[in-house]
């Protein structure tokens, strides 16, 4: 009842060399005709549901496709509908399937809400199916196009799809697809796509961070397990978002939050026996500072400039970017990218390993990145810069661990806490920012002399700050950890 694919995008340049390559494999072709269906105001959107009626091969069949527990699983269920073209689409075929059910009325409050046809795709499939080693894999090179009322969008794309087997074989027969024809991983369906055409939006919604469960059951090798899942769902749809180049400044700044808690885990759960390799966290820093010249500037856009307008600036713009600009799309597009978030997922899905290290070797590390942080209380004013900042990765990384264990104490406790913590990251990050954008003035009163009240007013704004930093860090050094010793 649950699927596992991986959806592709295939750039332009890649198209005749994949049509003339599949052309010379074993196929099964078909022209299907989709119809989606939704209540007036998209109950069903709202939820991740998906429900079509689909013809295929003369025969009409109604799916149900809605999110899976892990990245790139599918819920499903199908239902033959026969030869005559329906006039609605029918609730009735879940009523008993608990599971469905019980969503549908989660999302619709009844099985009986009207539904109404929202869009419609028309797809040229070409599907092939290997056997690699114990799995068999369907691969389906769709092109066709997706319609509402006059508008549609075209559909280009390939999907590999696990119809029996083992995820590790799937990753690793994707691999060499990846390589030859430069696809990256799309994690948008057919529906997510279609919807964005009824709402008129070309740019997705920003993904946010998602609620994580771990058990007292739980091993360090599963509680690490559940967190890479937890940071790919995080990661995922906003990486689509930069790769399809339909994304704003949120997208860019949700993406290297993602992947900033995915290089806290790695350091937090760092153990000989996990066997972590290490070049994921080389990767995953090189991604983070790649984005982050992007992000830097979005984000003095959008909060320095309206405080220098207040201050009466007569500079409000931002200096001209001394670098290359940072294709953020081509990021995400990279091969080495796509490897490395289909070997988290490989890891986060693997068979459970049985280890012996204890969890309070986590809470040894709370405690001591607790300690160094309140040892900042008195001096941080007479830091080193380059101090000041390790104190806000400290307190990033500390607010991430204890988010990645909330869940093993009671809300109360880790609310307290957070409540205390929070703030002070808040303060360290407008701090840093005062600093990017000291930096990216510095040179630029040379040109423009009047960009000295801009330098004058980010050096006052330090003083002040760090201050209210010291203040904040005394306080906080009077909140007791909640977590064991």
């Amino acid at each position: 009842m649950s699927e596992i694919e991986f959806k592709f995008q295939v750039p332009s340049h890649m198209h005749a060399q994949l049509q003339q390559d599949f052309a010379g494999l074993t196929l099964v072709r078909d022209n299907l005709w989709a119809r989606y269906f939704d209540t007036a105001n998209l109950q069903l959107r709202e939820y991740g549901i998906a429900l079509r009626q689909r013809l295929e091969n003369d025969i009409w069949l109604q799916t149900l496709k809605a999110p899976g527990k892990q990245p790139f699983e599918r819920l499903e269920l199908e239902y033959e509908l026969g030869k005559e073209q329906p006039e609605q689409c029918d609730l009735k075929y879940y009523k008993d399937h608990p599971e469905v059910s019980e969503l549908l009325k989660e999302a619709l409050g009844s099985l009986k809400v009207p539904l109404n046809l929202q869009f419609e795709t028309e797809v040229q499939r070409s599907i092939h199916i290997e056997n690699y080693k114990n799995s068999v894999i369907e691969i389906a090179f769709d092109q066709g196009e997706i319609r509402h009322g006059t508008e549609f969008t075209t559909i280009y794309e390939l999907e590999f799809e696990l119809k029996q087997g083992k995820l590790n074989e799937l990753i690793e027969f994707v691999r060499p697809w990846i390589q030859r024809y430069e696809l990256w991983l799309d994690s948008r369906s057919k529906s997510d796509r279609g919807f964005a055409l009824v709402e008129g939006s070309s740019i997705p919604p920003v993904q946010h961070q998602l609620p994580l469960e771990l058990s007292e059951d739980d091993n360090l090798y599963t509680m690490l397990q559940k967190i890479i899942r937890n940071t790919l769902q995080h990661l995922l749809p906003n990486a689509t978002a930069l790769s399809t180049e339909h994304y704003d400044s949120e997208h860019i700044h949700q993406a290297r939050v993602a992947i900033r808690r995915l290089r806290s885990a790695l350091r937090f759960f760092d153990v000989d026996e996990l066997e972590l390799p290490p070049v994921w966290a080389e990767q995953l820093t090189e991604l983070f500072q790649q984005l982050g010249a992007a992000r830097d500037r979005d984000a003095l856009a959008e909060s320095l400039l309206p405080q220098l307008e207040a201050a009466g600036s007569p500079i409000l713009t931002l200096p001209p970017a001394t670098e290359d600009t940072i294709e953020v799309a081509q990021l995400f597009r990279e091969p080495e990218t796509n490897y490395l978030l289909l070997d988290l997922l490989r890891f986060s899905q693997a068979e459970p390993k049985q280890i012996a290290t204890d969890i309070r070797v986590l809470y040894k590390r709370l405690t001591k990145l607790h300690k160094q942080i309140c040892a900042d209380a008195e001096q941080f004013c007479e830091l080193e810069i380059e101090d000041q900042h390790r104190t806000r990765k400290r307190v990033k990384r500390l607010r991430y661990n204890v988010e990645f264990l909330q869940s093993l104490f009671p809300a109360k406790q880790v609310k307290s806490y957070l409540k205390a913590l929070k703030p002070l990251q808040e303060s360290l990050g407008q701090y840093n920012d005062l600093h990017v954008a000291e930096n990216l003035y510095q040179p630029y009163v040379k040109r423009k002399p009047k960009a000295w009240f801009v330098l004058g007013w980010l050096r006052a704004e330090q003083q002040r700050l760090q201050k209210e930093i010291q203040t904040e860090l005394k306080d906080f050094a009077q909140v007791q950890p909640f977590w064991k010793k």
